[in-house]
């Protein structure tokens, strides 16, 4: 039973790496950088890479939220 467990884990992997080596835009890295430009304008004429403004909002109020839960929990009034 080992056996047929280790040759599905050899052939799984090997079929990964063939993936990999075909379609390079789908390592992680790059769908990273995907998932945070901006999906309109995702380069500047530059080449320079552009935030989603959606989630630089999102992490603004985020920042905003857990300074002012520090400020009046751990402030003294």
């Amino acid at each position: 039973m080992k056996d047929v467990d280790d040759d599905q884990a050899v052939q799984m992997l090997e079929r990964l790496h063939e993936f990999h080596r075909l379609d390079p835009e789908e390592r992680l890295g790059n769908m990273a950088v995907r998932i945070f430009q901006d999906p309109l304008k995702p380069r500047s004429d530059h080449g320079k890479f552009r935030v989603n403004p959606i989630l630089l909002l999102l992490a603004a109020v985020l920042g905003l939220l857990i300074s002012t839960f520090l400020f009046f929990s751990l402030g003294e009034l």
